[in-house]
C-alpha cells in the first residue's frame, strides 16, 4: 500500500504547545464530528486519512466476544467487559481481575500474546504480561477461542478463527471491508486494520446507536458501553484522561484513547461522536484536541469539562514547578 500524500493542514486542528510569549511546538489533528444517523457535523483536516485505530477500537473488538454468547457462557461480570475494552495503567485492580478471570477459564498469564511491559502508574506491580494494558482484551479473545472450541495458542494470528470472527464484526460495524491483509500487528500483536478516519467515526456511530444491527448485535454495544461507563477505573486508571472523564460525566461520555494520537468519543445524550488522529501521533494533541471538540460542539457539561481539563490541557511546567507555557487548540 503505497504512502498516503500529506493532507493539506488548513482546515485541520492545529495544537500549539506555547513557551513563554512564543510557540515552541505545533502538532496537526484530523478529526470527524458524526451524529448517531451517521451524518458528519464537523470535519477537521482530512476524513479520508488511512488511520490505524490501535486500541481506541477495543470496544468494538469485544463485540465479538458478547454476541456470539461467550461472555454469557463464561458469566463474564462487567468488570471484566470493561477491561476487555480498555487500555489499564496496570493498577492492582487492573491485575487482580484479570488474573482471577483467567484462573476462571483454567488458565494463566503464560496463555496471554499480549507481551509484558512496566505498569504506567507507580508505586504499582513489577513490570509483566498482566502488567500489559492489553491483557483484558487479550483474556477477552481467550474467552472467545474458548467459546469457539478453536486453537487457544496462536489466537493473535490474523488468520485464527477468533480473529477472522473480529475483523468480520468490524467490517459490518466500520462499512468497510477489513482483510488481514490492510492489517497492522499492533503493540500487543493482534492484528489492528488500517480504515479511512470516516469509517472510524462509522464504527463509532453504529456503537452508540446500534438499532439497525439486530438484537443480538445491539444488545453487545449497549452492553459494552454500560459496562465501561460503570467501571472508569478499569478503562484506564489513575490520573487517566479516559477514566476522568467516564467517571465526571457518571458514565454519560464513553472515550478510548488508542497509541499515536488516536481518540475515540461516544456522547449518547448528546447524539453524536468523536474520532480524531494527531498526525504525528502526539497523545497531548489528541488530548487537547478532544477536549476542544467536546467544548466547542457543547458535548460535555461544564463541570466535565472543568474536571478533566488539568488533564487534557496542562500547563506546562519546568521542573521547579513554574508555569512556563501552555497548550491552545486551532482550526
Amino acid at each position: 500500500m503505497p504512502p498516503r500524500k500529506p493532507a493539506a493542514r488548513a482546515d485541520a486542528l492545529t495544537v500549539s504547545i506555547t513557551r513563554g510569549p512564543a510557540i515552541e511546538s505545533t502538532h496537526i489533528v484530523h478529526a470527524l464530528v458524526m451524529d448517531g444517523q451517521e451524518n458528519v457535523i464537523a470535519a477537521h483536516g482530512d476524513a479520508a486519512r488511512l488511520t490505524f485505530p490501535r486500541s481506541a477500537i477495543k470496544p468494538l473488538q469485544a463485540i465479538a466476544l458478547l454476541e456470539t454468547g461467550a461472555a454469557a457462557a463464561f458469566n463474564l461480570s462487567n468488570a471484566e467487559i470493561a477491561l476487555a475494552c480498555a487500555s489499564h495503567s496496570g493498577e492492582p485492580q487492573h491485575v487482580d481481575v484479570v488474573s482471577a478471570w483467567l484462573a476462571r477459564l483454567g488458565l494463566d498469564e503464560t496463555a496471554l500474546e499480549c507481551g509484558a511491559h512496566a505498569p504506567y502508574a507507580t508505586p504499582c506491580n513489577p513490570a509483566g504480561i498482566l502488567c500489559n494494558n492489553c491483557s483484558g482484551k487479550h483474556a477477552g479473545m481467550l474467552t472467545l477461542a474458548l467459546h469457539m472450541k478453536a486453537p487457544l495458542q496462536g489466537y493473535t494470528r490474523p488468520d485464527h478463527p477468533v480473529q477472522q470472527k473480529i475483523l468480520a464484526v468490524m467490517s459490518d460495524m466500520f462499512g468497510a471491508e477489513l482483510t488481514p491483509a490492510i492489517c497492522g500487528i499492533d503493540g500487543c500483536s493482534a492484528p489492528n486494520p488500517a480504515m479511512p478516519l470516516q469509517s472510524m467515526a462509522t464504527g463509532f456511530a453504529r456503537l452508540m446507536n446500534p438499532q439497525n444491527l439486530g438484537m443480538f448485535r445491539g444488545t453487545a454495544c449497549r452492553h459494552i458501553l454500560q459496562a465501561m461507563g460503570e467501571y472508569p477505573t478499569l478503562v484506564g486508571g489513575t490520573k487517566r484522561l479516559d477514566t476522568a472523564l467516564i467517571a465526571a460525566s457518571s458514565g454519560g461520555i464513553i472515550s478510548k484513547v488508542g497509541a499515536e494520537g488516536v481518540y475515540a468519543c461516544v456522547i449518547p445524550a448528546r447524539n453524536a461522536v468523536i474520532v480524531l488522529k494527531a498526525e504525528d501521533g502526539a497523545g497531548r494533541a489528541a488530548q487537547a484536541a478532544l477536549y476542544t471538540l467536546l467544548e466547542r460542539h457543547a458535548l460535555a457539561d461544564a463541570a466535565v469539562l472543568e474536571a478533566i481539563r488539568p488533564l487534557a490541557l496542562p500547563a506546562q511546567k519546568n521542573w521547579r514547578g513554574l508555569e512556563v507555557g501552555g497548550i491552545r487548540v486551532e482550526g
